[in-house]
């Protein structure tokens, strides 16, 4: 069992990591995070062969579907989505994104990779690779918030 100071450590590190949240300064002089996070999730969604609509945005940044559709508002108000009619439904609404959006998501990865990748420059390729996997494990378990989470140990 792992003794408090080493729990501290991670927690400790999981704040300091806030800069890779922050991403680049702008794209179009109005990318915040939220628009970074609505981008991120469309694209990564559409990688998966996946179209994106509001509900998708609140499940995947873990929102009620009212934040998301402000969060998407103001998306789409900053040039990076824009809504399409559902393919199979009319009534339906899909996001993709624009060229701008395209753009925001170009910058904004590349800033996160060169981010780690200044963060770790002595790194080999098997610490990446073992780096990436536990980190994947980890990020996945946290999302799906195992179960006790919040409680007190």
């Amino acid at each position: 069992m792992l003794r408090g100071d080493e729990w501290d450590k991670i927690d400790a590190s999981l704040i300091r990591m806030r800069r890779l949240l922050q991403g680049p300064k702008q794209v179009n002089g109005v990318a915040d995070l939220s628009a970074v996070l609505v981008v991120d999730a469309i694209v990564r969604r559409r990688a998966h062969g996946e179209r994106t609509r509001i509900s998708d945005i609140a499940g995947n940044l873990s929102v009620r579907p009212s934040t998301a559709s402000r969060l998407v508002a103001a998306t789409e108000n900053a040039g990076f989505v824009e809504r399409l009619p559902g393919r199979d439904d009319p009534r339906s609404v899909n996001l993709d994104l624009t060229p701008t959006g395209e753009e925001l998501n170009a910058t904004a990865k590349q800033f996160r990779i060169d981010f780690l990748r200044r963060a770790a420059p002595r790194w080999d390729a098997h610490t990446v690779a073992v780096f990436a996997d536990l980190l994947d494990e980890f990020s996945r378990a946290a999302a799906a918030g195992p179960a006790g989470a919040g409680d007190a140990p």
